[in-house]
């Protein structure tokens, strides 16, 4: 049993690239509701924009 959790990858802190990128994935709904926009036209946006960050 204690040999699992040794085998476990140690954690790490989220890098400040990975921050933003989370923020900014959350940020566009965020914003989207705010301003009483129709979430399911956003979509689009927030797939696109969270490929285009994965590698961050």
């Amino acid at each position: 049993m204690g040999k699992d959790l040794d085998a476990r990858p140690p954690r790490t802190s989220p890098t400040p690239a990975g921050t933003a990128a989370i923020g900014a994935v959350v940020h566009l709904p965020a914003t989207a509701i705010e301003e009483g926009r129709d979430l399911s036209s956003m979509s689009g946006n927030l797939a696109d924009t969270a490929y285009r960050l994965l590698p961050a």
